[in-house]
């Protein structure tokens, strides 16, 4: 379906980290239906685990890093498997909405794709890097085990503390302290996690993916549909003859605007039409996730926050596995959580050039149909008011998360001097 020249997807990416082949319907090439399904179960397996963990937070209540991690990591869990469930069952309306990645889909990006071939550029730079960052800290994570301290202290209701054999998280079972150390069990516990690790980065790399890229398609769309519209009734321009000295300045001709200017306003409007319904089926599928993951990532961006600056205080060296562990998971979320508010603050910037690419254009030059028809087009622009918001006065945006970094900061301080 796609032609990697001729569209904005990172065509090679998406095959590779598999979001292609969950979203192409099998008769294009794709085995969407089989994938679908695998997945499902996969998830389902993930979730299960997850939840298992929920209630052996109560025996962590003494242990406050303990705690703040594993609910970081249940919730985080919790996270993907929702973010896996809407991919699959969203997936074909999904492969739609990526329609209007291609050059072609209005008729300004089939004239002037420069603006979608830039974001092409950008935005397939930024996605490998966050996949290789993704995998990266997967990496780290699951071969940590093997160079830190054989065994991992967790504190008890009554104060006692409990020795575990190292693994990716220590996630509990019910199973004696002998037991879990023998090495068949701790190999068989190290597989569960390491399975459930996978899947997390899976999942979120698959989505996030997309997220951002449907966030500067439509910032890149809606930045073409603009610069359309300021072109509607110039036709020819030429430049200042080089011997006045207004040489470089262009001189715009309107003795020869053509008389199809009205039909080519009809079909901006058309196609402005198609991309506010690619944006609205859009917000409908990934609204529910990103409001979560909003909340989910500032919790867990706070979390490893705490975690990492109580390794400090307690002198854990810098350069420490366990320390290292911490901070590729924090750098993760941080730039995941910081993707989301930036995607979301292009797509309303965006949207909101419309109505000023329609004002510059040639309008004062055209008959009063086309003036009415300009005004109508406006006034529906700006009657669309569908944005990303936590509240009725708190969109996603950079400004939120500029908000979220300073209230981890305030909650990180407050915690780390309740425990001293």
């Amino acid at each position: 379906m796609w032609s990697s020249s001729a569209t904005v997807v990172d065509v090679m990416l998406f095959k590779a980290i598999g979001l292609y082949q969950l979203l192409c319907p099998a008769d294009l090439g794709g085995y969407s239906v089989r994938f679908r399904r695998a997945l499902m179960t996969a998830l389902g397996l993930s979730f299960a685990v997850h939840s298992f963990q929920v209630p052996y937070l109560y025996y962590a209540l003494n242990d406050l890093q303990r705690f703040s991690y594993m609910a970081a990591v249940i919730i985080y869990g919790m996270m993907c498997s929702f973010k896996g469930y809407v991919l699959v069952t969203n997936a074909d309306r999904l492969w739609l909405v990526l329609n209007a990645a291609d050059y072609g889909y209005t008729e300004c990006g089939h004239r002037d794709p420069s603006k979608l071939r830039s974001c092409r550029a950008t935005l397939s730079h930024g996605l490998r890097m966050f996949v290789a960052l993704s995998y990266g800290t997967l990496i780290v994570w699951i071969a940590l085990p093997f160079f830190v301290d054989e065994y991992t202290g967790v504190t008890n209701l009554d104060g006692t503390v409990t020795r575990y054999r190292t693994t990716i998280h220590n996630m509990q079972y019910p199973v004696p302290l002998a037991v879990y150390n023998s090495r068949p069990v701790w190999a068989l516990i190290y597989v569960i996690e390491l399975y459930v690790c996978i899947v997390n980065v899976f999942i979120w790399s698959m989505f996030d993916c997309y997220l951002v890229t449907m966030c500067f398609v439509l910032n890149a769309q809606f930045h073409t549909m603009s610069a359309g519209y300021g072109k509607l009734g110039i036709r020819r321009t030429e430049s200042s003859p080089p011997d006045t000295s207004f040489s470089g300045v262009r001189r715009i001709k309107f003795d020869d605007i053509e008389s199809n200017h009205y039909g080519d306003l009809i079909s901006h409007i058309q196609d402005n039409q198609k991309l506010i319904k690619i944006f609205d089926v859009f917000f409908e599928v990934v609204q529910p996730v990103v409001l979560v993951q909003i909340a989910n990532g500032s919790y867990s961006v706070i979390s490893l926050i705490f975690l990492t600056a109580l390794m400090y205080l307690m002198g854990v060296p810098v350069l420490s596995a366990m320390f290292l562990k911490f901070i590729c998971g924090l750098i993760s979320l941080t730039i995941e959580l910081f993707i989301y508010c930036y995607g979301f603050n292009q797509i309303e910037t965006a949207k909101s050039v419309l109505n000023f690419g329609v004002y510059s254009s040639n309008w004062t030059e055209m008959d009063l149909t086309f003036k009415k028809t300009m005004l109508l087009t406006m006034k529906m622009n700006s009657s669309h008011k569908r944005a990303m918001k936590v509240s009725p006065n708190s969109a996603v945006g950079l400004e939120m998360f500029a908000r979220v970094m300073n209230m981890s900061y305030s909650t990180v301080s407050v915690l780390l001097n309740s425990r001293s």
